[in-house]
């Protein structure tokens, strides 16, 4: 009984999205779910029109779809001769490298020389970690495009030109990721010359924990971010293990370097701000925050006081915009990449929009 939405996103108009507006929902009377076993007897059949729809719960089949039909003329052209449709967005999420505030190598530092030094070692290491290459090189299942901050693009007040400037040059008028050159500096600058102390000719060598089991495909990804550390001479070591003992180091506060991501329980900055405000530390609290990287900054966390109660007025986006400064200069996160949502769908399915944030979308078809 409820009637179709009448506003939308510009897009929604020229793709004829907002043309059952009004109109009374449902328009599909019964809708059939098939279990497959398998991923192939899937995917053949919905190609050959069995199904309308592969599996409406998720949206990473876009990526196995889309990568097809980026390595595949043959597919490519398949898809366009059937009309098969492949909307896509960006999810209200991020993956992100943390590091530990606690740690006195990456972390805050205790005096004001050694805060110095670690943050240029935070900021170098942001500017090798090349995101654009890896969601090129794991589009397949990692495509997306790489994220400014923390606050991830689908919520009030984030900008587009909001571009980190700690890890980008702008050069026509577009980011480009500073040169391998400029994180070398900043690296001797903090007291590690090629990858070594300055004062005692070790080598640097950090710890990077990731919360599963190295399979041979995420095998691959970990290698692909030990080389990234290795463009800087910094030796990487790794510490795979599962979920529950990752947790655990992480309500310790024993990690150093850490893959981690978060997918919005609402569609508001705070969501996302949260995980860096300093009374939400995860070891300070007994992993009861779900700030794991530990990051605490006074004026930080004196304006996400402020902005937690806002609406979405002009004052929330000026408090945003200065926290997110405050995040790229202090880089307690090399911020990662904000992951594609796609659909895929029949030309005579309509109505189908992804986002990830709704769970009614049946009701729309």
């Amino acid at each position: 009984g409820e009637p179709y939405p009448c506003e939308g996103e510009a897009a929604d108009v020229k793709t004829g999205l907002l043309a059952d507006c009004g109109r009374t929902m449902p328009f599909v009377d019964r809708i059939v779910f098939t279990i497959e076993k398998e991923k192939i007897p899937a995917k053949t059949k919905f190609l050959q029109g069995y199904y309308d729809h592969p599996e409406v719960s998720r949206f990473d089949n876009f990526l196995d779809y889309d990568y097809d039909a980026k390595n595949s003329e043959a597919m490519a052209r398949m898809l366009a001769e059937r009309g098969i449709q492949l909307p896509k967005t960006l999810e209200i999420s991020n993956w992100y490298l943390g590091f530990n505030w606690l740690d006195p190598v990456v972390g805050e530092g205790r005096t004001p020389e050694q805060k110095e030094r670690n943050r240029k070692l935070r900021q170098a290491l942001s500017i090798a970690i090349d995101w654009e290459e890896f969601v090129r090189v794991f589009e397949s299942k990692a495509a997306g495009e790489p994220a400014m901050s923390a606050v991830p693009p689908g919520v009030f007040a984030f900008r587009p030109e909001a571009v980190n400037r700690t890890v980008y040059d702008i050069v026509d008028s577009r980011p480009q990721r500073k040169p391998i050159a400029a994180a070398k500096k900043l690296l001797a600058e903090a007291g590690y010359p090629d990858g070594r102390d300055a004062q005692t000719g070790q080598p640097l060598v950090l710890n990077y924990d990731y919360q599963r089991a190295l399979t041979p495909e995420l095998k691959a990804e970990v290698d692909w971010m030990v080389k990234q550390f290795a463009r800087l001479g910094v030796q990487l070591e790794l510490r795979a293990t599962d979920y529950n003992r990752f947790q655990d180091k992480a309500d310790k506060g024993s990690l150093q370097i850490f893959w981690w991501g978060w997918f919005a329980d609402y569609p508001d900055a705070e969501n996302f701000l949260f995980l860096l405000y300093g009374p939400n530390s995860q070891a300070l609290t007994k992993g009861n925050g779900n700030n794991t990287a530990n990051y605490r900054n006074p004026e930080f966390d004196r304006l996400f006081e402020e902005m937690r109660y806002l609406d979405d007025v002009p004052r929330k986006q000026q408090v945003v915009d200065r926290m997110v400064q405050i995040l790229q200069d202090d880089a307690p996160w090399a911020f990662g990449y904000n992951p594609y949502a796609g659909s895929v769908h029949h030309a005579w399915l309509g109505n189908v929009k992804p986002s990830p944030l709704a769970q009614d979308r049946l009701l729309y078809y």
